[in-house]
């Protein structure tokens, strides 16, 4: 885990990723030496010691000296990837998972993409001839930017450093799951994308079987690990399978115990004795709402849903840092895969057909809201962390149930996360029934935001920082920018006062669904956690 720069044929290259790299110090506790292979091409990380610490310094040279990486995220089986590649008579230099990419890269290809389990975003350079491959994961957890200018390319790990190093071109985002080389940009084959469509049968036992091997690879071996943990139905079964490996794994808890969430968390702490650790938040404070200016900047986004939630995870992942942790757990994923937001619940209780395209969209808007909150708001503070709901074996189980494993009519509602509602029967004695029955709340409302329209003093406070003639301006204010609220006019200004917006398309293209809402209303506003 970490942050990189790299520059392929650009003029003043080295002190160019220089430059970028000191815009991203937070990502690692470590600068590796800026490596200069040719003229016009450097590389540098700011990484994270986690896996080798020791000896994993980047970029990592694959074998014969062919291939140079520069690596961010973690490969789950990178050590059955070398035994593979040790078979076959390669050596190994190190115990990095990154010199394991490289060494994938040279004997594989690109092919070697649909060998990885991880999250993951990379840079490899051919030293031979100055070509190069940049990828990232099927989800987008790890994120990776580029600005193109000619022949030459600029690759950064976040979007701010570039826009204040290059004076011009626009910063464009790489898709998840897609591969990117001088002349070619397309979707890579991997564990989850394209998939062969092979029907399953619901399992509780084979489910709790392929959750848990998910959360035990990704446990360090040799670092302590914490968990985030809302006492929601996802959170509580990530602590659950940690907790067998490595009992003395904590969670933490953002809010007080006034908060929507804690009696589900205290239930659980009751039960088991988890190591239940609260992270004060007083969601009606000056203090709570100061903090956006941070949030803004440290997400590099202003969508609601992101910012939300990220006043909530910045505070857990600072307190987790303070404790002395590098790497976390969460339940990323869940909602998305197994139907626990009320437009999926709603599309799958008609069927499969109308379910799988919004589950389709919003799987595929991850990486610009949940996902980038949860890589910028742990790496501001040296965090790494994990979700082992996107584990491949976890993704294709999901992806082929049948629409009515998923969700089902309970109390006249469509209600989703059946699958994992279902595993909670085989641990009663662990697994609060008053946690398996519960709604969903999002993680900021749970914590004890209310960010509802009525006796919302969240809400109050935008209205009285922006009137309705702003925000009825606001479309000449931000030309392009799809402005519905005074809560989102107010983020974006705050982000364009760390950086220019309008050299970033993609914040233009906002990450929202095309579920058609009003056709499905009545039923989405029965649940009391929907919002408009």
């Amino acid at each position: 885990m970490c942050g990189f720069a790299v520059a392929i044929d650009w003029p003043q290259a080295d002190a160019t990723v220089a430059r970028l790299i000191d815009g991203i110090l937070h990502r690692g506790d470590i600068t590796d030496p800026l490596f200069s292979p040719m003229p016009n091409i450097a590389m540098c990380t700011r990484r994270l010691r986690i896996v080798d610490a020791e000896h994993g310094a980047q970029p990592q040279i694959s074998f014969y000296g062919r291939l140079a990486v520069s690596f961010n995220g973690e490969i789950y089986n990178h050590a059955a990837l070398r035994r593979e590649m040790e078979d076959l008579g390669v050596g190994f230099k190190t115990l990095s998972d990154t010199e394991v990419l490289a060494n994938a890269l040279q004997i594989w290809g690109p092919r070697a993409l649909e060998r990885l389990n991880g999250m993951y975003a990379f840079v490899a350079v051919d030293l031979t001839n100055g070509e190069f491959l940049a990828a990232r994961d099927p989800f987008g957890v790890k994120p990776l930017y580029v600005i193109q200018a000619g022949k030459g390319f600029l690759f950064c790990s976040e979007m701010r450093p570039l826009l204040n190093t290059v004076p011009e071109g626009d910063v464009m985002l790489l898709p998840p799951g897609f591969a990117l080389s001088r002349n070619k940009c397309a979707r890579f084959k991997s564990p989850i994308f394209p998939r062969i469509d092979v029907p399953v049968t619901n399992s509780p036992a084979a489910l709790d079987a392929i959750l848990r091997e998910a959360v035990r690879v990704r446990l360090p071996p040799d670092l302590p690990v914490a968990t985030l943990f809302s006492g929601g139905i996802d959170s509580t079964l990530v602590a659950h399978y940690a907790r067998e490996f490595r009992p003395e794994a904590p969670g933490y808890f953002v809010g007080g115990t006034d908060a929507p969430d804690y009696q589900y968390a205290a239930a659980y702490a009751e039960k088991t004795g988890y190591d239940l650790r609260m992270v004060p938040f007083d969601p009606a404070s000056d203090d709570a709402f100061a903090m956006i200016d941070d949030v803004v900047a440290i997400t590099e986004s202003f969508e609601p849903n992101l910012i939300r939630g990220a006043v909530c995870s910045l505070a857990a992942n600072r307190q987790m840092h303070s404790d002395g942790f590098r790497v976390n757990l969460c339940g990323e994923g869940a909602d998305e895969l197994f139907c626990g937001y009320a437009p999926l619940e709603v599309a799958f209780n008609e069927s499969a057909a109308e379910g799988a395209p919004v589950r389709d969209e919003v799987l595929g808007l991850m990486n610009r809201v949940s996902l980038q909150r949860v890589d910028r708001c742990a790496m501001r503070y040296q965090v790494e962390t994990r979700e082992p709901f996107l584990d491949p074996a976890v993704v294709n189980y999901a992806l082929n149930l049948e629409a009515g494993a998923l969700v089902r009519d309970l109390n006249g509602l469509p209600t989703g996360k059946m699958p994992l509602r279902d595993l909670y029967d085989l641990y009663p004695e662990q697994l609060p029934t008053i946690i398996r029955d519960r709604t969903k709340i999002p993680f900021g409302e749970g914590a004890g935001l209310d960010v509802s329209e009525r006796n919302s003093d969240w809400k109050r406070r935008f209205d009285a920082a922006i009137s309705d003639a702003e925000l009825a301006d606001a479309g000449r204010e931000f030309d392009g920018f799809k402005v519905q609220s005074k809560e989102e006019l107010y983020y974006l200004r705050r982000l364009a006062s760390n950086f220019d917006v309008a050299r970033v398309p993609h914040l233009r293209d906002r990450a929202w669904i095309s579920v058609p809402v009003m056709q499905h209303l009545e039923k989405m506003k029965a649940h009391a956690y929907f919002s408009l």
